[in-house]
């Protein structure tokens, strides 16, 4: 090998070793900054918005109507697909029957996860045009437990005018 060559080619080596190394950081970064994201809405989950879920659960209860709050997890699908994390509670007013599937999220009030971009959207069924489809979703700092208050409210109210 000539010295040329032996310099030439090192040097594009060492180049793509420096490219490889600073993707690998990212992809890294990237990794981290997406677990603590998930980790946050976890949090969340468990010490704003379910606490109130259960609260005004309690209240639907105690005046006859019915409720039931689910939770998942985000999961990488075999397919290379996602299931997003989400929290949901559904309302079923006394004297309604429950909801068929297709239109269960018009009683349902849920945060998920947008793991692309790490937002939270709200989808209100009962008021599609509130929530965060218009905003372009929410960062975990922006949820508190007045703006799940607000939301339910508007599901709330929704549904007895219905």
């Amino acid at each position: 090998m000539s010295r040329r060559l032996a310099d030439e080619l090192g040097a594009i080596l060492d180049a793509c070793d420096v490219m490889r190394r600073a993707d690998e950081q990212r992809q890294k970064q990237v990794e981290s900054e997406g677990l603590a994201f998930l980790a946050g809405f976890a949090e969340l989950r468990a010490k704003v918005v379910r606490p109130v879920f259960e609260a005004a659960g309690e209240m639907l209860k105690a005046h006859g109507h019915d409720f039931a709050i689910e939770e998942h997890e985000f999961v990488f699908e075999a397919d290379g697909k996602t299931r997003e994390a989400a929290i949901s509670l559904r309302i079923t007013p006394a004297g309604m029957e429950a909801a068929a599937a297709a239109d269960a999220r018009l009683r349902e009030l849920s945060f998920t996860t947008r793991h692309y971009n790490k937002t939270i959207s709200i989808a209100n069924g009962a008021v599609p045009q509130s929530g965060s489809t218009a905003t372009g979703g929410h960062v975990l700092s922006q949820i508190g437990a007045q703006l799940v208050e607000d939301h339910l409210l508007k599901l709330a109210a929704a549904l007895v005018r219905a």
